[in-house]
Formats: structure tokens, sequence, C-alpha cells
């Protein structure tokens, strides 16, 4: 189900921002009914380029990212749709929509068998705490937090009686204080710190070194997620959650 209300109304509070920004809205709203029109007909290719073309007048939308995801899983292109669903999941994370899409979209996926390690799986854990929250919100809630942890240390050193009166409270608010930083902390280097890519092609060899002639290390599959950890003349060095690194050609891999 593509989404028609809540990107209009988007862009309509887009437009009031500014004379400029009205004029570049009208053409995305344009743009919008356009892709809306190919999707009804069942032309997924000319509904993703018309919302892709949304995108480029500086307008960024979760729904319509969603939108695009959806055009694309129409398509077969399961890659590119579940990468969609990945940018539309850090503007929108709380969408149940969304979420039963890129689920679904995932148990598709024919995954390469290996182990993660221990870390990796405890960091993913502890990440995806406060899911709900895209990450702009939950710096907002941790800095709120912080303050209100702040105020009750400083009651507690001032008022003795209080602080034993109220001690176990006070560890209790404090842990959960800390796990709430945590899992802002590792949020932030998942999403921002450390880019991550889904890959886009059916079957990606994954070389030891970025030359065409490099043996083959391991092989990906389309949808499947990775770190980018650096690009260079066409290459792209990507590491799975096991932590083994390769190389890959730049566009079988893309950011999100």
């Amino acid at each position: 189900m593509i989404r028609r209300y809540a990107a209009v109304a988007f862009l309509i509070v887009a437009m009031w921002s500014s004379c400029a920004a009205a004029q570049g809205t009208t053409e995305a709203q344009k743009l919008f009914y356009e892709a809306n029109s190919y999707y009804a007909k069942g032309d997924y290719a000319k509904a993703a380029e018309a919302y892709l073309k949304i995108l480029e007048t500086k307008l960024e939308s979760g729904n319509i990212y969603y939108n695009i995801g959806n055009s694309f899983f129409k398509m077969h292109k399961l890659g590119y749709a579940i990468l969609c669903y990945e940018k539309a999941r850090r503007l929108m994370p709380g969408d149940s929509d969304l979420k039963s899409n890129l689920e679904y979209a995932r148990s598709l996926v024919e995954r390469t068998p290996y182990e993660p390690r221990l870390r990796q799986i405890l960091l993913r854990v502890i990440g995806r705490s406060f899911a709900w929250l895209n990450l702009n919100d939950f710096a907002i809630f941790t800095a709120l937090f912080y303050l209100l942890a702040a105020a009750a240390t400083a009651l507690f050193v001032w008022n003795r009686l209080l602080a034993r009166k109220f001690l176990a409270p006070y560890i209790v608010f404090m842990a959960v204080f800390l796990f709430t930083v945590t899992s802002f902390t590792v949020r932030y280097i998942y999403e921002r710190a450390m880019k991550q890519g889904i890959v886009l092609q059916k079957e990606v060899a994954c070389s030891y070194e970025p030359i065409d002639r490099s043996a083959t290390y391991y092989t990906l599959r389309e949808g499947e997620k990775v770190f980018i950890m650096k690009t260079r003349e066409g290459w792209r060095q990507i590491k799975r959650f096991d932590g083994k690194a390769a190389w890959v050609k730049k566009e079988t891999v893309e950011a999100i």
C-alpha cells in the first residue's frame, strides 16, 4: 500500500516555509500525484522514477522512501526495496506498516550463512532499544533524561535524609539512565559514525583486494546489510557483521 495523504501533508507544511520552498514543493506535489497515478496503473518503474525526483527537490520524507520501496518491491528489486525501507525507518521508526513491509522483504533475503560475533549481537540488541524513536528524537529524550538525572543527583547530595529514604528508586533510575545513554551511543555509532549499506545485486563476489583479478573471499546476496568502511576508485571496502572485511564494486552496495 502506498502512502498518499501523509506525504501530501508533509509537502503542504514544507510549502509554507518560504516562497522559494513553495515553488519547489508545488513541483514535488505534482510529481507525487503523478507517481501515485503510475503506481495505481501498475507502472512501478515510472512511479519509482517520479518519487525519486521528489527527493531531488530537497524534500525528504519517510513516506516518500516507503512508497519508493513499495515500487521497487513490486518490480522484484529486493535490494533496492530494502534500501528504501531502511531509509524510511530512520525517519519514521515507529511506523507499523513500514515495519511489516521491511520484515517481509528481509524474510525473502537468501542470507549468507555465517556466525555473527557475540559482541555484535549484543550491540545490535542494545541499539534496537527505543526503536520507536528516530535518532534526533532519541537525542532529545536522552538529553532530558540527563537533566533529570543531574537534578536527582544534586537533590540527593543536598538532602541526605531524602537520599537514605529513596536510595533504591534512585539506583533503579540511574541504572535506566545509564542504559538509555548506552543505547543512544550504540545507535549513534551504527547510524551515523559507521555507515551501513545494502547489497543491490542478486549475488556479489567479495574480494580480498580492490582489483578485478583478486580471489573471492566470500559471497553476499541481494538485500543483505553490511558496514561500508571506505570507498576508493570504484570499489567499496565492506565488513560483514562477523567482522570479516572484503572489497566489492561500488555499484553493488549502496549506503543507507
